[in-house]
């Protein structure tokens, strides 16, 4: 009897210690991972549609974290702060206020768009689009508080611009102007397989799906939990995706590649066209409503940039063979529907095309105008900003004399 209670002891402490020696293996291992990851700049786990810092939303499928801190970097990129709408906080604005509310000299703009209307690259809080508008529309009209609510966020397409102004911003917030900076993002986020669903962020679909499939049961459950919690287990699944060429994640990624595809390029510009028309009825409300289509770099001017944005060019290039001739397709595609759509404007809705104004390169200066392929500068932001308060100058003053009489 003693013999078997100490062989059951030791078996029991083999056991113990078997699974001790285990946990702290996949423990150090599962760190020894994480760090790879950090180093190498790669997500240490899954996160849902690659929403990044933006949190889930309902409406548009996820926008801006709410009451975030301001971020400077030792590289003096600078982040803005956002305030309890998800809106960035640059410029003036630099405290969360409510926004439902305003004095009577105070005049609102918002301006909607994607991570180039947020801003990249940014050098400090007077450096987005949105600030530098607000400094130059200050400096003309001393006797009004300018407000110009920075909306963008990262990856936006205009059915979400669309939703975010119609949903939340002109229905509670009182603003006195709209404008929309967009154009790239619409090129660039997939249509996807069924036609239904095709007026929508592919991230919105990603969110959709997964929904769907938490009731499908434990497996999925088991399966997410890893996924979105150890480094291990993400890897060994990205991995297998490699290997197998088989998508573990978002399955329907490879409708990127229909960017390659004239067919469906014409089909992302009647998307983009039809929530413009959309703007334009809300417009028909007494709300000006200004839509600027963004300037890209392209095939077709490339030669006018910079030496390093061209160096920017060819790199991305390397990787995605077919992004910039299609982009070229669906520019001019959209310039041609731009040009003809000016003749139906109404007194409170315009579409500007101002994709051309970074096409050049400033006489003695080497300037970069692109921190990537997408996103702009300090050198370039000036420009754009300049573009868009030319634009809506006039319009903004004829506001100003028929509903600010009282604060002049």
């Amino acid at each position: 009897m003693r013999e078997r209670e100490r062989e059951r002891k030791n078996n029991n402490k083999k056991i113990f210690f078997g699974i001790l020696a285990f946990t702290l293996f996949f423990i150090i291992f599962e760190l020894f991972i994480k760090t790879i990851l950090v180093l190498n700049n790669k997500p240490t786990v899954y996160r849902t549609a690659a929403i990044g810092e933006n949190s889930y939303d309902f409406l548009t499928g996820y926008y801006n974290k709410a009451n975030s801190k301001e971020i400077v970097s030792k590289k003096s990129h600078y982040t803005q702060a956002t305030d309890r709408y998800g809106f960035n906080l640059d410029g003036n604005r630099t405290v969360d206020k409510d926004l439902s509310e305003k004095n009577k000299c105070e005049f609102s703009i918002f301006i909607i768009g994607g991570s180039t209307t947020q801003g990249r690259a940014l050098i400090d809080r007077f450096d987005p689009i949105s600030a530098r508008l607000e400094t130059k529309l200050q400096k003309k009209y001393k006797n009004i508080l300018f407000q110009v609510h920075n909306a963008g966020t990262g990856s936006f397409i205009s059915q979400q611009e669309l939703m975010l102004f119609q949903n939340r911003i002109f229905y509670s917030l009182k603003p006195d102007y709209i404008i929309i900076f967009n154009g790239t993002n619409d090129f660039a986020i997939p249509i996807g397989k069924n036609t239904y669903l095709s007026n929508s962020h592919y991230y919105q679909r990603v969110f959709q799906e997964n929904f769907r499939k938490s009731s499908d049961g434990f497996f999925y459950y088991i399966d997410d939990f890893f996924s979105k919690n150890l480094s291990t287990y993400f890897v060994t699944k990205k991995t297998l995706e490699y290997l197998t060429k088989t998508y573990l994640f978002e399955k329907d990624r490879d409708d990127f590649k229909e960017n390659l595809n004239n067919d469906y390029l014409l089909k992302k510009i009647d998307r983009y066209f039809f929530n413009i028309n959309i703007f334009e009825k809300i417009s028909e409300n007494n709300i000006n409503i200004d839509i600027f289509f963004q300037p890209q770099m392209l095939p077709d001017i490339i030669k006018n940039l910079s030496y390093n944005d061209q160096k920017i060019y060819e790199n991305f290039k390397k990787d995605n063979s077919g992004y910039f001739e299609s982009k070229q397709y669906f520019y001019n595609a959209v310039r041609d529907r731009i040009i003809n759509y000016k003749a139906k404007k109404n007194n409170f809705f315009e579409i500007h095309d101002i994709s051309n104004i970074l096409d050049f390169k400033k006489e003695g200066k080497d300037e970069s105008f692109y921190s990537d392929h997408v996103h702009y500068t300090h050198h370039s932001r000036p420009i754009i900003a300049e573009e868009i308060y030319i634009k809506i100058v006039d319009k903004v003053e004829k506001k100003i004399n028929k509903d600010f009489k009282n604060c002049n």
